[in-house]
């Protein structure tokens, strides 16, 4: 069987991403005290080796020691022989010959086609026999085995057969859920939402776990899709003590750092100061799973008081991480111009005029011209009310001076008296009419 691309193929490229992320080479992340094994450590089975390939193919700098990662976890969480020997491949092309470790490849061929004899045969007396119950855990045991193999799709596949044998409302949610962990394993977001959604249709009063269970799912999910909005309404929702006691981080699919992150970038695209200091800074909940990444926690410090420069550069270090990380990889190009757009509105939010080149240097703008270009996009979205005048080299707002505003609102008042009052007389002149012309009854019996 052929392992699917995602975890399966080690000339990986970004799940979801476009051609022009192929190819390109990034330098080690910039974050302090940066440990690759330490971060790789954070991650267990397919997710761990889908992110050390994918490291790996991008930053030549550590290439060796991740694909030395991904090959030792391959052999202690997967049977999967052909994951093995192209990453083997891969490894010996940088650092010259490998030895196969070939009593690794003897022992996994056999626990594969045991497994797979064991569990078709389980299955098959099950259906013989008319035994649901049977059945079900027999398919579940030959999805899992297929997506340990890298066989994920044919293990959705056969999860998606297993349904016939369910016998309760609980049989859907346990497949749902396990449908939707695999697709995790994918990057396959729309996927884990549609899994998401039934379950919660299924169910909609799920138990504590099982809640934080979802919402941890819909933040990365979300995330992956760059849907902002949708992170920041499940993150303030997030309860710490509840998601802990899931065991959600023990499956090593996603840490809690990963959830820190989501939030930080995603309230920093989107939310103005005030709304992000509510929301975000202030969250108690969400706070104890920033206390995981302090980066974010200051990040948002800075961008919170205007240490707008700083912030540019805490949230680049981030970034140098997240250009390496499949699940952010694809939305950092947007998430950097998000946040600077950002940045710029607040910037000139309380000026009436200011300087092109002043604004430039203090937001580490490359040159003037640079600046200009993304104010004349922020005026066109209406984000900006002003006009830039090119000969003094300052951006000027449009502003009402308070008489202005007066004039204004009598204006309006007068206009709607006036509407009223015409409105009026034209009620008068009409009953005028009406008494005119019509005479009352009583002079018709004189």
């Amino acid at each position: 069987m052929n392992s699917d691309d995602f975890g399966g193929s080690v000339n990986i490229s970004r799940p979801g991403a476009s051609d022009e992320y192929r190819g390109t080479m990034y330098a080690k992340p910039a974050l302090e005290q940066f440990s690759l094994s330490k971060y790789l450590n954070e991650y267990q089975g397919r997710v761990k080796i889908r992110r050390a390939l994918y490291l790996g193919e991008r930053c030549p700098e550590l290439s060796v020691e991740s694909y030395r990662i991904a090959l030792s976890e391959i052999k202690s969480s997967t049977t999967d022989i052909n994951l093995h020997d192209r990453v083997l491949k891969n490894l010996e092309q940088l650092s010259g010959p490998v030895a196969s470790d070939v009593e690794w490849v003897s022992l996994a061929r056999k626990a594969n086609n045991s497994a797979f004899d064991v569990l078709m045969a389980e299955l098959n007396r099950a259906k013989q026999h008319h035994i649901k119950k049977d059945a079900l855990r027999a398919q579940e045991g030959l999805a899992h085995h297929k997506a340990k193999l890298g066989n994920v799709n044919e293990a959705l596949r056969t999860l998606q057969d297993a349904r016939d044998y369910c016998s309760s409302v609980d049989d859907q949610v346990s497949l749902a859920l396990q449908s939707a962990w695999i697709s995790q394993t994918m990057g396959k977001w729309l996927q884990v939402n549609s899994y998401v959604q039934r379950v919660v249709s299924s169910l909609p009063a799920q138990p504590v776990k099982m809640a934080a269970e979802i919402k941890v799912l819909q933040i990365q999910a979300d995330f992956g899709e760059g849907r902002w909005s949708a992170v920041i309404n499940n993150v303030k929702e997030l309860s710490y003590d509840d998601t802990m006691s899931t065991g959600i981080f023990e499956r090593g699919s996603l840490t809690p750092q990963d959830i820190a992150v989501y939030g930080t970038l995603a309230g920093l695209a989107v939310l103005q100061r005030d709304s992000l200091k509510q929301q975000i800074i202030d969250n108690a909940e969400f706070g104890k799973f920033l206390d995981y990444i302090p980066e974010c926690s200051r990040l948002l410090r800075l961008f919170y008081n205007s240490a707008y420069s700083d912030a540019l550069s805490g949230l680049d270090a981030i970034l140098s991480l997240g250009v390496l990380d499949p699940v952010i990889a694809p939305h950092t190009a947007t998430l950097r111009s998000q946040f600077v757009e950002n940045v710029v509105v607040l910037y000139t939010q309380p000026f009436v005029s200011t300087s092109l080149s002043a604004m430039a240097k203090a937001l580490s703008f490359g040159s003037t011209s640079q600046l200009e270009a993304m104010l004349a996009r922020l005026i066109e979205k209406n984000l900006i009310s002003g006009r830039i005048d090119a000969v003094s080299g300052y951006l000027l707002k449009y502003t009402l001076d308070p008489r202005d505003q007066t004039l204004e609102t009598i204006e309006s008042m007068y206009s709607s008296f006036s509407d009223q009052a015409d409105v009026m007389l034209a009620r008068i002149h009409y009953l005028e009419e009406e008494t005119a012309t019509h005479k009352p009854r009583y002079e018709g019996r004189r």
